[in-house]
């Protein structure tokens, strides 16, 4: 190789980590009171998760997520945490008290929204994803707002 490609490659090599690494940060296990709260993604997503397991969500029009079919529109629905059935088998059961992966049932208009939420960076933030392979494969990770 040329020393030109071979810097180039040097150069390259972090960012191409960074992009193989983007959908694959660890999940966290977290107790349900750690989720409700409002949340809020980095283009004005917004999420606010109830205790009683209902959800609101607005502006979930953003690139990433209107490729899951989200809308803008401001939606609702219920969530809970997957938990095991049996081998290899989750569903998302509304009394499980803790969880790292938090199925999102949405109604009226936004029911077409196909996304889950990964628990991530030790419970701080939620990541969206519609491939339980990839916790933030769609890359629009949520924080909790004051």
């Amino acid at each position: 190789m040329h020393r030109t490609a071979l810097g180039t490659l040097a150069a390259l090599a972090p960012f191409l980590l960074l992009t193989a690494c983007a959908g694959s940060l660890p999940t966290a296990k977290v107790a349900a009171d750690r989720i409700t709260g409002n949340w809020a993604g980095p283009h004005g997503e917004k999420f606010s998760f109830a205790a009683d397991r209902t959800f609101t969500a607005s502006r979930l029009d953003s690139k990433n997520l209107t490729e899951a079919m989200c809308t803008g529109e401001p939606s609702e629905g219920g969530w809970a945490f997957y938990v095991a059935e049996g081998k290899n088998t989750e569903i998302s059961e509304k009394t499980a008290k803790s969880g790292s992966w938090i199925g999102l049932s949405f109604h009226g208009a936004a029911e077409d929204c196909r996304i889950d939420l990964a628990v991530v960076d030790g419970g701080k933030a939620l990541c969206a994803t519609d491939d339980r392979d990839l916790p933030c494969g769609l890359d629009v990770k949520f924080t909790r707002q004051s």
